[in-house]
């Protein structure tokens, strides 16, 4: 998955296809999982705000995609279409977190690039698995910005709380859409 970071910065298009593939869906995962675990542990030495922290738990008014049991995406119940069709939205619907993650996050700006890239790359891989490519939904660029700007307008304690919501909502996202993506 190292060459995803070459991908990322424009030095490797070859190697693009690689991690594109369909059959490469579950490494592309476990990549972005990878990075979202070094920017916590980032943001755990630096702000010392680790992931237990009851303040942050506290704060959370944020609307993040979760998955539910109408997803269709846990075993009991499981729908492979109306699956891929939360996860590719719900990884959509991130894109305005990550475009936060990527003004506001200070730390090491790579990971933050390399999960957003990924990200779109994933939601590019599923929306080929599933049987109607283009019906994912696409949130409202007005809602997106009225968002973006509610995000940007906090001080420095909870933007640094939101990115740790951010990176934690994520990963359970990513670890749920996993384990769905081994039962296809």
């Amino acid at each position: 998955p190292e060459r995803l970071e070459e991908d990322a910065k424009g030095d490797a298009t070859s190697d693009k296809m690689l991690f594109t593939s369909p059959d490469k869906t579950e490494e592309l995962i476990k990549y972005i999982l990878g990075k979202i675990s070094a920017m916590r542990k980032e943001m755990c030495e630096e702000y010392e705000k680790c992931e237990n922290s009851k303040e942050v738990l506290a704060e959370n008014n944020l609307n993040l995609p979760k998955m539910a049991e109408k997803d269709g995406c846990f075993q009991s119940g499981f729908n492979q279409e109306t699956c891929l069709m939360r996860i590719t939205t719900g990884l959509v619907e991130f894109q305005i977190y990550l475009d936060y993650l990527q003004k506001e996050y200070e730390s090491n700006k790579g990971n933050v690039e390399a999960v957003q890239i990924s990200t779109k790359a994933l939601i590019q891989t599923l929306r080929q698995k599933g049987k109607n490519p283009d019906k994912a939904t696409t949130p409202n660029p007005t809602t997106n910005a009225g968002l973006l700007d509610k995000l940007q307008s906090q001080n420095e304690w909870m933007k640094n709380t939101k990115i740790i919501l951010i990176l934690r909502s994520l990963e359970d996202f990513l670890q749920f859409s996993l384990r769905a993506i081994r039962i296809m």
